[in-house]
């Protein structure tokens, strides 16, 4: 399956079944075209900070990340809670899939306004087709009603 790499934690904890927990394995994500490109996306590439904060409140803040980012004793003790991009990161069973994707340079996730119109037009339009209420075709087309909807009250078209 294709899950969330922090959502991959939940897998591995002592809260299941102990043999499928021993016998679940974590890997790279699935490819496409032949096998080049990576079936995934990765949801960080940098730090964002709120454009109304103070300078001096940012300029704080983004050197308490780099700080923080460039800390290996803190990337060490903290290995098996996060997926660190730095140089001497040794990821635990839970980091594997997320530093595969990495290495076959999985592209960073389209963080634009339009995406968070889209994921809310497939959550609510998509319910029906998965409770079998609406065939596919008709889910797509209310998922793009929404959207479009929703991108012209917003002034994206």
């Amino acid at each position: 399956m294709t899950l969330w790499a922090s959502r991959s934690g939940t897998l591995l904890d002592d809260d299941g079944d102990a043999k499928i927990t021993a016998a679940t394995k974590l890997t790279g994500p699935a490819t496409v075209a032949g096998g080049n490109i990576p079936a995934a996306t990765l949801w960080w590439d940098g730090f964002t900070l709120a454009k109304n904060r103070s300078d001096a409140d940012a300029e704080a803040t983004f050197r308490a990340l780099a700080h923080a980012a460039a800390n290996k004793k803190m990337v060490a003790d903290a290995a098996d809670q996060a997926v660190w991009l730095i140089e001497g990161f040794k990821p635990g069973p839970k980091s594997i899939g997320v530093i595969e994707a990495v290495k076959m340079k999985a592209k960073p996730y389209p963080m634009l306004p339009q995406m968070g119109l889209m994921h809310g037009a497939l959550g609510s339009e998509i319910v029906e087709f998965l409770q079998g209420k609406e065939s596919a075709e008709q889910a797509l087309k209310d998922v793009e009603a929404a959207y479009m909807s929703k991108a012209k009250e917003q002034g994206f078209l």
